[in-house]
């Protein structure tokens, strides 16, 4: 199995604990949790399977077994670069994913001001996080996306890391972990506290536990198309390949990915 296999099996594996249910289709299978059904990350056709299909035919499958939802979520395998212009033509926005894996050990930042915080902490970033990407939203839509977040922690065992300040953490990343493989996951740093080197400690602090928690195999996701690749770069991560998600929705884009998360 290859790194980006590796790192791309164990964020399917806990969108698979996040699933209520699961329907199988021809081109792989339909993840939905009805709980959260506006989360588009927890309600996707994984096109695992998509053999010599067209575009518009996934895209058709997904409007069958998606009808019931007010999106349409396909992800596709690595390396599917006819599919991916496929969508495109089709109007479907991507979002493309950038897998990083660290190598050797971690970068020199001081780590000594982060601490590990439960994840209650965090109500107070992760809702000035939401509110700033996705501003359209109404306090409701906020409250699914906090829980679906607490509910993605508690299936992958995270752990929790940040710079606390008078009580409060303005910066933070998840450690996800099944025991062997590890992911820092869900990074940000609140506007006002952005710039000061926050983001790098807390990244290097979750790789430090990673690794001295006995994990062989230490990764993380970037957005393709943004600058924090740049930064994970120098925190010792290497690229290993990439893939595409596809989005439709009925009112245009839909969620987007948080913002960078500030050095």
């Amino acid at each position: 199995m290859s790194d980006l296999e590796r790192a791309a099996a164990f964020e399917e594996a806990l969108r698979d604990a996040c699933a209520e249910r699961k329907v199988e289709t021809r081109f792989g299978p339909a993840l939905f949790n009805d709980t959260f059904s506006t989360i588009w990350n927890l309600n996707v056709l994984r096109a695992e399977r998509p053999g010599t299909a067209a575009a518009e035919e996934i895209a058709a499958e997904a409007d069958r077994v998606q009808a019931g939802l007010g999106h349409r979520r396909v992800i596709l395998p690595p390396g599917a670069s006819v599919l991916e212009d496929g969508f495109r033509g089709l109007g479907w926005e991507p979002d493309h994913f950038l897998f990083m894996v660290h190598r050797g050990d971690p970068a020199r930042v001081e780590t000594a001001h982060v601490e590990e915080i439960e994840p209650t902490m965090l109500a107070t970033l992760r809702q000035a996080i939401v509110q700033e990407w996705a501003p359209q939203e109404d306090d409701e839509a906020v409250r699914q996306i906090i829980a679906a977040d607490l509910l993605m922690w508690r299936e992958a065992n995270a752990r929790t890391f940040a710079v606390v300040e008078n009580g409060e953490a303005v910066s933070a990343a998840e450690l996800y972990s099944d025991g062997r493989t590890a992911q820092v996951e869900d990074v940000a740093t609140l506007p006002s506290y952005r710039g000061r080197g926050h983001a790098k400690a807390v990244v290097v602090r979750a790789v430090e536990e990673a690794l001295a928690g006995g994990h062989d195999f230490v990764f993380l996701v970037a957005a393709g198309d943004d600058w924090p690749k740049e930064l994970y770069k120098r925190l010792g991560f290497e690229e290993v390949g990439s893939r595409f998600a596809f989005l439709r929705t009925r009112a245009g884009r839909g969620r987007t990915p948080p913002p960078a998360p500030g050095s």
